[in-house]
């Protein structure tokens, strides 16, 4: 892989002020293993990962910056793991917020952060009515000229059939 980054200013911006030694006791590594990355202008990819966890830095984010991944390679990474990690609550919660288009159209979305809301003026859907387990309307005891109860039609092969011509 070529990296052009300029490890000794990464450093910089992630250290500050703070001296090789400081640097090394807040990350855990070796002084002499920092000062030889640093001479030769490049810090193995554990490096920037140990740097980062003692300046409480992401490391995703510090190999993205020292070049070591891109941008795009760490996108929704951690989605897989909050679903694993999330409580069932935490998920039925979460579930309800994008899927509750009531409180949608009453409240609209102040937060920004409803799952592809758009701003239309729409009916809400009275769910009530779509649900199973609700006590449905009584049904109609007489249904008046529902079912003729005369005769039945010929049919063909009847002798009073005809072929309406």
């Amino acid at each position: 892989m070529s990296n052009t980054t300029n490890f000794t200013a990464w450093l910089k911006e992630l250290a500050g002020d703070d001296t090789q030694k400081v640097i090394s006791q807040k990350s855990g590594i070796n002084e002499s293993t920092l000062s030889r990355q640093l001479s030769r202008g490049t810090f193995r990819p554990e490096m920037v990962i140990a740097l980062c966890r003692g300046y409480n830095r992401s490391p995703v984010t510090g190999l993205i910056e020292t070049g070591y991944l891109r941008e795009w390679e760490a996108e929704g990474v951690g989605i897989p793991f909050a679903l694993h990690n999330a409580s069932n609550q935490q998920l039925l919660d979460e579930i309800m917020r994008r899927s509750d288009p009531e409180a949608l159209y009453l409240f609209g979305d102040p937060t920004g952060e409803a799952i592809d809301y758009e701003n239309i003026d729409a009916p809400v859907t009275n769910l009530d009515a779509h649900r199973s387990n609700t006590q449905s309307a009584q049904p109609d005891t007489h249904l008046r000229y529902a079912a003729k109860r005369g005769r039945p039609e010929p049919e063909e092969g009847d002798d009073d059939y005809g072929d309406g011509a």
